[in-house]
């Protein structure tokens, strides 16, 4: 039987048995999270890691998508990066301001990789940003053969200043991984288990199927053995680095967001400021039109 502990707001939550779930629930928003929704997304996974009951967990999305990122419009406030048409130029925050957001979105991603039980992404549509970070440092990932995942954030103006880079490099390589992160280029649930992100892509239909199967597997193991399991891999990823990389990254994104963008380089910011989000998107990526 799945009991549901919240069906309203941004995330679901389910138990059913062994298996818990975290369902992304902004479907007309592409499941995009706000800071406070992040926020939230963490504190019930921290519910189910807390639940005796719950050996492995499943992250998915309602909707056409798994995850595109954080909201966008509150990114652009928070960072004071865009003034209103004719209007004035925005207060940009304090460096030590911005860095009190970062080190907050730095800890909602650890805590995905730090997740004391096993969870899946079940991955559909789109995985961009944060969607994209959360499919990198899970345990597992299930994908439909037509996701389409990619580091189109990176397009901004970050060229491989991100969050978590040192995972990024042993999943895919270094020379793979810098590829990802100066093109942000968009690729399949097929190719993402060519290159190591999933570690299985599957018909869309057969998706959800597939993601309880391979969560029912591993919750044939000991709960105990899942837990010390898990921490032995952390432990194993500390030694590589593994928890510096945030604390490189939420410095990294501080900076990120504060730089100058020369006269003849496109600033999506100020694009969009002036044409508006879709227009200017559609630029942004025409600048990788080459593809």
């Amino acid at each position: 039987m799945v009991i549901k502990l919240a069906n309203e707001g941004s995330v679901i939550v389910e138990r059913d048995g062994p298996i818990g779930r975290l369902v992304l629930n902004r479907p007309d928003k592409g499941n995009a999270l706000s800071f406070a929704d992040a926020d939230f997304l963490v504190s019930c996974l921290h519910s189910l890691e807390e639940d005796d009951d719950i050996k492995v967990i499943i992250l998915k999305g309602r909707g056409p998508s798994f995850c595109v990122g954080h909201d966008f419009d509150e990114i652009v406030k928070a960072y004071g990066i865009e003034a209103k048409q004719g209007g004035p130029r925005p207060s940009k925050p304090s460096q030590r301001k911005r860095i009190m957001i970062d080190r907050k979105l730095a800890e909602n991603y650890m805590a995905f990789q730090y997740s004391i039980k096993p969870v899946i992404a079940q991955v559909h549509g789109w995985a961009v940003g944060m969607g994209m970070y959360m499919a990198e440092l899970v345990d597992l990932v299930v994908c439909s053969d037509d996701a389409k995942f990619s580091h189109a954030e990176q397009r901004l103006g970050f060229a491989g200043n991100t969050w978590h880079l040192a995972t990024e490099i042993l999943l895919y390589g270094p020379k793979k991984a810098r590829e990802l992160l100066l093109f942000g280029s968009e690729f399949s649930g097929t190719e993402a288990e060519r290159i190591g992100l999933a570690n299985i892509s599957v018909p869309a239909e057969h998706l959800e199927a597939t993601a309880e199967e391979w969560a029912e597997r591993v919750a044939r193991n000991p709960k105990d053995a899942l837990v010390i399991g898990k921490a032995i891999h952390q432990m194993a990823l500390d030694s590589l680095g593994a928890t510096q990389q945030f604390y490189r990254g939420y410095v990294g994104h501080t900076l990120g967001t504060n730089i100058r963008f020369e006269s003849d380089e496109f600033n999506f910011f100020r694009h969009r400021r002036d044409h508006g989000t879709k227009e200017a998107f559609r630029s942004r990526d025409e600048q990788w039109n080459d593809e």
